[in-house]
């Protein structure tokens, strides 16, 4: 009887050294956990930055309005005011264009007006409000579309036939007011400068 149990115990001894171990599975900070789904994103792809305007430029900067606008360095800017609820600032390829109706051939303009308007906040109100004073005037609207700007700003841009021709509009709001760019004379160049608008601190 004990030679049976010497034989058993050297049987099991021979098999547990021979026993593959079995691996204690542990937490490995570096890989994700359930919490942590893998391949999702956890923050938004921000809006690709514009490609550096064409031209020569000077930076206007708003600080009260809060945008600045890259335009030539060899054009002219004029501020005017609009009224209580609204204010413009003039760019232009040559100083005289600035109270022309009609644009003379190779001349290029471009406005920007800062407007106060309720309700604030809707820029799409804001729009279809436009585009039906366009309608009641005669005008006619070639192009419509809409664009994310630097710094993901939303805007709404335009091609109209007037009956001076054909201008380019793009609209976007600025925290509680509306800025509205627009332009005439090389349309490219034109567009070129109102989609690099940007919004900046307000002082």
């Amino acid at each position: 009887m004990k030679r049976v149990f010497l034989f058993l115990t050297l049987i099991v001894t021979l098999l547990s050294a021979c026993a593959v171990p079995v691996p204690v599975e542990t937490e490995d900070p570096a890989l994700p956990t359930a919490t942590e789904p893998v391949g999702v994103p956890t923050e938004v792809v921000p809006v690709p930055k514009l490609p550096a305007v064409s031209f020569e430029s000077q930076t206007y900067i708003d600080e009260t309005s809060g945008f600045a606008l890259d335009y030539p360095a060899d054009w002219t800017v004029t501020d005017a005011m609009v009224g209580e609820r609204g204010s413009q600032v003039q760019f232009l390829s040559s100083p005289d264009l600035a109270n022309l109706e009609s644009l003379p051939e190779g001349a290029t303009r471009v406005s920007a007006t800062i407007y106060q308007w309720d309700p604030k906040n809707d820029l799409a109100a804001y729009v279809a409000t436009r585009k039906t004073a366009w309608e009641a005037s005669g005008f006619t609207i070639l192009e419509e579309g809409e664009l994310i700007l630097e710094q993901g700003l939303p805007a709404v841009q335009f091609t109209i036939q007037t009956p001076g021709g054909i201008a380019l509009f793009l609209f976007t709001a600025l925290g509680d007011q509306y800025l509205v760019l627009s332009g005439e004379g090389d349309l490219e160049l034109v567009k070129e400068i109102v989609q690099h608008v940007r919004p900046i601190s307000v002082k």
